[in-house]
């Protein structure tokens, strides 16, 4: 006798089978054990069972009842003498291991509940991608990223307490929802851009969900289910006020390093990620051909491999620092000191900036250092060399932005000097 775990692939799934083969293999039958997964990656053919970890939702909870199943069919089997073995008693063994008795309703209503509940889901997700590949973007959550969804989460939880919902399935994710929600998360005085990643971070939960057929709920496709955004006048600093930060006395080594940092993001391009990156290991990353010296690295949200060119301030820094890069500092440090640097290089006309904040526009007139933060380098150089004339195609190759509609919004030069830079080419001469 033989009898084992299998998959048998259908149009865009493969379905978990049983087969049981007699000794003489005059009876060979085959059953469906109602199990689909989507990749057979996840599928360890010698042990006939889902592979753990796996990033197929439920995953132990489905081995545990593939070798219950299992165990209840060879028991009712084995206590039959092989001649009196035909295929109606075959069949009939197979649906009382694999269909009427093998999950108790009580099990089936715990196992059903685990599977709609979207909080469970939700938190597994984090869990698991945190540490392997998603199946579609091939890569784990990043930290920044991963700080984005357990911050959706925990507003989901929230509202939920908010709302007195006992339980919250996928089911529950409809137009009303989506309303009340939006209506909650306004209340707070949420950013409508702080809003709109909630959301998306939702869709995203709900997508990957969808498709691993966890819920057959599409609501979160329709038009409704809509991540809102609103431009936002951020600041950049020009070469100039760059220079004057550049040309700053810091005798302290802390905010010495600081501008280092921020001076060298906005030469380069590098988000704060990648920068900090390149600082635990300062030897890998630096090569020089014909004189020029390059930054080479793999950046972490895009995985693009990208060689920049080193300009004479950024050489000028890590000449200064006899070769090396500035030492390791975290990013809540910078963003806790740009501010003041900035403040010291005289950064301080006045700046307003406008955006919605629960359901009113509230505009803010501030001098510009405080608008600054660490991620203004990064567009500042964008900003920087689209104005110095330097192609788009280029700097996207650089800042890892993957459309020139996004790139342009991104970058921050008023229509009349973007004028003026066409109005340098030659076709208006």
């Amino acid at each position: 006798m033989k009898i084992r775990f299998y998959l048998r692939k259908s149009t865009k799934k493969y379905s978990i089978n049983f087969e049981y083969r007699n000794s003489n293999g005059s009876i060979r039958l085959r059953t469906s054990t109602g199990y689909m997964i989507q990749n057979s990656k996840e599928w360890d053919s010698r042990k006939e069972r889902l592979k753990i970890p796996s990033s197929v939702f439920g995953a132990a909870d489905i081995n545990t009842k593939l070798s219950e199943a299992m165990y209840k069919f060879n028991k009712s089997i084995s206590a039959i003498d092989e001649t009196d073995i035909s295929e109606g008693i075959v069949q009939k063994i197979m649906l009382d291991a694999f269909c009427k008795t093998s999950v108790s309703d009580k099990e089936k209503a715990k196992v059903e509940s685990y599977k709609s509940n979207l909080i469970s889901y939700y938190t597994w997700f984090l869990d698991y991608y945190s540490v392997h590949n998603s199946p579609y973007t091939k890569k784990k959550l990043g930290q920044g990223t991963l700080k984005t969804y357990k911050t959706g989460l925990s507003r989901l939880q929230e509202y939920i307490e908010d709302r007195k919902l006992k339980k919250f399935s996928f089911n529950d994710c409809n137009r009303e929802f989506y309303n009340d929600y939006v209506l909650y998360l306004s209340s707070l005085n949420y950013s409508k851009n702080y809003l709109g990643t909630i959301i998306q971070k939702l869709k995203t939960i709900l997508g990957y969900a969808y498709e691993e057929g966890i819920h057959n709920n599409n609501e979160f496709k329709k038009g409704y289910f809509s991540k809102m955004t609103e431009e936002i006048d951020h600041v950049y600093l020009t070469v100039e006020e760059l220079k004057r930060i550049q040309e700053l006395d810091l005798k302290d080594p802390i905010l010495d390093g600081v501008r280092d940092i921020f001076l060298i993001s906005s030469y380069t391009g590098l988000r704060v990620s990648d920068m900090l990156g390149l600082l635990k290991k300062p030897y890998q990353v630096i090569f020089e051909e014909d004189d020029v010296k390059y930054f080479q690295l793999r950046q972490m949200k895009t995985s693009n491999a990208v060689i920049i060119p080193l300009n004479s301030i950024v050489n000028s820094i890590i000449e200064k620092r006899e070769g090396k890069l500035p030492d390791y500092i975290y990013s809540g440090l910078i963003n806790e000191h740009i501010k003041s640097i900035c403040k010291k290089a005289k950064i301080t006309d006045n700046h307003s900036l406008t955006r919605t904040v629960g359901n009113k526009m509230e505009e803010y007139n501030l001098p510009k250092y405080k608008f600054v933060s660490s991620h203004t380098a990064r567009r500042s150089f964008c900003t920087n060399a689209f104005k110095a004339g330097m192609p788009i195609q280029d700097i996207m190759a650089i800042s890892g932005h993957k459309s020139e509609r996004v790139f342009l919004n991104y970058v921050k030069v008023q229509k009349v000097e973007n004028a003026k830079r066409i109005a340098k080419h030659e076709f208006f001469r």
